[in-house]
């Protein structure tokens, strides 16, 4: 399949089969996204296989519990801007150089 080919033929699954996906697939998936440019080629990934459903459940409650705090500090930020953002702005008030 080349490049093209690929693109046009690419599709949204959003419904998954009940099955076990076995673990040389796994690997294979997991090595063709390692071949995905990285910010300085650094590659510092972690890989979490959950395969248990009760695993599954406890990972998305993780996940959710540290959502919020985390929406919560974007919002903050879009509304007041970063840190350096005020700095610049006392920095402007005071006639430093920005």
């Amino acid at each position: 399949m080349d490049l093209y080919e690929a693109i046009y033929n690419r599709r949204v699954v959003r419904d998954f089969k009940d099955k076990v996906v076995p673990d040389e697939v796994l690997k294979r998936i997991i090595d063709a996204g390692m071949q995905a440019p990285t910010h300085d080629h650094l590659r510092n990934w972690e890989f979490v296989i959950l395969k248990d459903k009760e695993d599954k459940e406890r990972a998305l409650q993780f996940v959710r519990q540290g959502v919020e705090p985390t929406l919560e500090i974007l919002k903050k930020t879009l509304t007041d801007g970063t840190l350096q953002q005020k700095c610049m702005q006392l920095q402007c008030q005071d006639s430093i150089q920005c």
